[in-house]
C-alpha cells in the first residue's frame, strides 16, 4: 500500500499501525474549517486551512513534522475594516509507536492559537478612525477639530487680573 492511496481520516486521527505499515506518511490536504472555528475569537473567521504532514517512523517513535497554513478573516485593529490575512505555522511533534492513535486534530488545535495576531492591520499605513466622530480616516478626512488638553486649563480663570 502506497501512502498516496491512503485515505485521510476526516477527524484527522490516524491509526499508528497504518503509519507503521506504510513506513511513514507524507501528504498535503485541505482540512474542514468548521472543525477549527471554535478556536478563534468571534470576530475572526477561518476561511481556509491546509495541512502539510510528514510522519517518519523511527525506532521507538513517530516523528511528525509539517505546517498548518490558511486564510483568516479579521478586523483591522485601527479602522475595523475586515480583511483576509494568510498564516503559516510549523508543526513539530513526536508520538510513541505504542500509542494506538496519532491525533493530528489535537496537534493542529494546539498550533492554531499561535496564528492569532495581537494587532492586525489592513495596511501598515492605516489611519484608523476619528476618535470624535468615528469616520474612517482611510476613506477621507473629517471636519472634527482635535481638542487640545492641558492639565492647567482649569487654572486660567483663577489668575485673571481684575
Amino acid at each position: 500500500m502506497d501512502y498516496k492511496d491512503f485515505e485521510i481520516p476526516k477527524n484527522l486521527r490516524f491509526k499508528t499501525e497504518d503509519i507503521i505499515a506504510l513506513n511513514g506518511f507524507e501528504g498535503s490536504f485541505l482540512a474542514d474549517v468548521k472543525a477549527f472555528a471554535d478556536i478563534f475569537p468571534e470576530e475572526e473567521k477561518l476561511k481556509k486551512i491546509t495541512l502539510k504532514l510528514k510522519m517518519s517512523v523511527l525506532s521507538k517513535d513517530i516523528l511528525i513534522k509539517g505546517e498548518v497554513s490558511g486564510i483568516l478573516e479579521v478586523p483591522c485593529s485601527r479602522c475595523l475594516r475586515r480583511f483576509e490575512k494568510s498564516f503559516k505555522e510549523e508543526i513539530n511533534a513526536m508520538t510513541g509507536k505504542r500509542d494506538k492513535i496519532i491525533d493530528i486534530m489535537y496537534i493542529t488545535r494546539q498550533t492554531l492559537p499561535l496564528v492569532v495576531g495581537i494587532q492586525d492591520l489592513c495596511s501598515k499605513d492605516c489611519k484608523g478612525l476619528c476618535p470624535i466622530c468615528g469616520t474612517n480616516l482611510n476613506e477621507g478626512q473629517c471636519k472634527c477639530e482635535e481638542e487640545k488638553f492641558s492639565p492647567f486649563a482649569c487654572l486660567k480663570d483663577k489668575f485673571k487680573s481684575k
